[in-house]
């Protein structure tokens, strides 16, 4: 990942809302809308808005995309700490 484009994610995730951070964790990890929501104790459609606040902070066209680019960041993240090897 080149490193302007590792800037460009990072300065979306620090746009990110806690509860967004919560959103998107859920997410990645492939969780519906309303395990979203039970798990948070929200309702689905407050997970839709936090899922596009998301989705419009992180520049990302598709939730494939979305999904992508965090777990990359992390896995690049985890390398350069030294938990790769």
């Amino acid at each position: 990942m080149h490193s302007e484009n590792l800037d460009k994610i990072l300065n979306g995730l620090k746009t990110l809302t806690p509860r967004e951070h919560e959103v998107l964790d859920q997410v990645v990890l492939g969780r519906l809308n309303k395990e979203v929501a039970s798990e948070l104790g929200i309702t689905i459609r407050t997970v839709k808005e936090h899922r596009r606040h998301v989705m419009e902070k992180m520049e990302a066209n598709s939730l494939a995309e979305l999904v992508t680019t965090i777990v990359t960041t992390r896995l690049g993240k985890a390398d350069q700490l030294g938990f790769g090897q």
